[in-house]
């Protein structure tokens, strides 16, 4: 009896032990919910046990079948293909390095701060002067000595076999020594053959002698799609032929970086382009070059949005590089802005069209008859349906072509032809059709002068300013003793107003025993100048 209680105790205080061990981990359980819960509860509620819900159950992902043999063989194809657009073309990239030569000022005696004072006098900072602190002889104290070399790097194509390699403007435009290094490791020095500024393009050549150079050919980027592969080659970072692969993302893009009046008519792809990768070839699958890399969208590094100048804007820019060293553009002085659905309507004039926002004084359009308010609706004959429209169009001409222009005005069409002149160039003052005395007596004074664009002025950050710009100033000519600078506009000359290159200079031609007086504008200052001619 004795040992049938005490087996009755021991199987009782074992369920015991075993329920209240069940108890427990059903409560931690409850808690460990509970804890969940209320972590998630906004502050300062009192969180409640939630009710417990049902189980969901989740639809069966879908099995995919493994890829066939064929789909394989398709993405090794493509594989191959881009190893074979790279072994091809990669020859005729090259790595190129750039060195420019600084110059620094060192001070002799005077005032401290050289020409420039710590606080400035007058409405430009006392230019039409001297300040004081500087030596009787005229100078400021100061000599000019060498300063560090300042390096960079870019990429370029080799477009002729005979030397001539493409690239960017703003790689070589500045430099002083360019050296180009190809795929084997071979180096050879470079001198520039032509810029421009305008389309970011320039020109280099090299002289191969016994070298065997590999040109590569220029394809036609009208025919590009969206979405098409492409493939970038070039350095970015230093490291030399790099190949990134992408797709067009998009055509015609423009208004792209700060300086928004050159021609831009990019290439938008996301191959990845880094800096060093400018002035290198975007290549489609047929290895031909569809674009020169320009620019990337981002604080320096490819974020998968990068610029490509097509191979269409390159090709009439290389032959005139090539031919004369810079590009002769057409342009009729038209400044024109966005023409909005709701301005049309407002207007009552057509849905698409590129609307006049200013003229070029004394310019082929105003010439033509062609006025501030006229929308243009088509040129040659061809609909127009933005400004960009109407500057492809032009540019497919050559100086002193006639372009037809059909304009809206006031509810009427009216058709005018102007005879396009020459888009003065930035990267080099262009010579004004006047006699050799005239010229010659602006050479004396020093001065380089250019036509007023409306491009021009806005980059200058003038409205409504007329006159024409000091593209140029020679040290030591009486326009640089009288304080005048390079991006000056001439608005008046001995009190009549100035509209052309060669208005100003006939005027400046004319015999003035006390000099003449000018009427500079300067941002917002304007401000008379006295400039007298060098003594004979």
């Amino acid at each position: 009896m004795t040992g049938k209680h005490t087996s009755f105790r021991l199987f009782r205080s074992l369920a015991l032990f075993t329920t209240g061990a069940l108890i427990t981990v059903a409560c931690t359980k409850v808690k460990v919910s509970w804890d969940q819960q209320a972590s998630a509860a906004a502050p300062g509620t009192s969180p409640l046990p939630a009710a417990v819900a049902p189980a969901i159950p989740q639809a069966a992902q879908p099995t995919l079948p493994p890829p066939t043999a064929n789909q394989i063989a398709d993405a090794r194809g493509l594989s191959r293909t881009f190893s074979q657009v790279a072994e091809q073309v990669s020859p005729s990239v090259v790595a190129i390095r750039v060195a420019k030569k600084q110059k620094i000022k060192v001070m002799r005696r005077g005032n401290p701060f050289g020409r420039d004072l710590p606080f400035h006098f007058g409405p430009f900072g006392s230019p039409f002067g001297m300040p004081d602190g500087e030596d009787d002889d005229g100078s400021d104290g100061s000599d000019e000595r060498q300063g560090p070399v300042q390096r960079g790097a870019g990429s370029g194509v080799v477009i002729d076999a005979k030397g001539y390699i493409l690239t960017n403007n703003h790689v070589v435009g500045e430099a002083d020594d360019i050296k180009v290094q190809f795929i084997d490791g071979k180096e050879l020095p470079a001198k520039i053959v032509g810029t421009d500024s305008k389309s970011d393009l320039a020109v280099i050549r090299v002289e191969p002698k016994d070298y065997t150079l590999k040109a590569a050919r220029l394809g036609d980027s009208e025919k590009l799609l969206v979405g098409e592969w492409v493939m970038a080659i070039g350095n970015p970072f230093g490291l030399d032929h790099t190949v990134t692969v992408g797709v067009i993302s998009a055509k015609g893009r423009s208004g792209i970086g700060e300086n928004r009046s050159n021609y831009q008519d990019f290439l938008q792809t996301d191959a990845s382009i880094n800096p060093g990768n400018s002035g290198g070839p975007l290549v489609n699958l047929s290895g031909e070059v569809i674009g020169i890399n320009t620019a990337i969208l981002g604080p320096g590094g490819n974020i998968g949005i990068g610029f490509a100048v097509p191979s269409d804007m390159a090709k009439p820019i290389v032959s005139e590089l090539l031919t004369s060293g810079k590009v002769h553009r057409p342009f009729l002085g038209i400044s024109m802005q966005p023409y909005e659905p709701d301005l049309a309507k407002a207007m009552g004039g057509p849905e698409k069209g590129a609307l006049v926002q200013g003229l070029t004084a004394g310019g082929p359009a105003e010439k033509a008859g062609v006025r501030r308010g006229d929308i243009i609706t088509k040129v040659d004959g061809k609909p127009i349906a933005n400004s960009r429209d109407v500057q492809r169009q032009v540019l497919t001409h050559r100086v002193g072509d006639s372009v037809a222009l059909e304009l809206w005005r006031d509810g009427k069409l009216v058709t005018l032809g102007a005879k396009a002149g020459e888009l003065p160039s930035d990267d080099a003052p262009p010579t004004a059709a006047v006699s050799d005395d005239a010229s010659s007596t602006r050479a004396k004074l020093g001065l380089g002068l250019q036509a007023l664009t409306p491009q021009l002025a806005e980059r200058l950050g003038t409205k409504n300013a007329q006159g024409v710009v000091i593209g140029s100033i020679k040290p030591g000519s009486p326009a640089s003793e009288a304080g005048l600078q390079r991006g000056d506009i001439i608005a008046e000359i001995d009190r009549h107003p100035v509209k052309s290159v060669d208005e100003a200079t006939k005027l400046l031609s004319v015999a003035r025993p006390g000099g003449h007086v000018l009427l500079i504008q300067r941002g917002d200052n304007n401000v008379y100048v006295l400039i007298r001619p060098t003594t004979p």
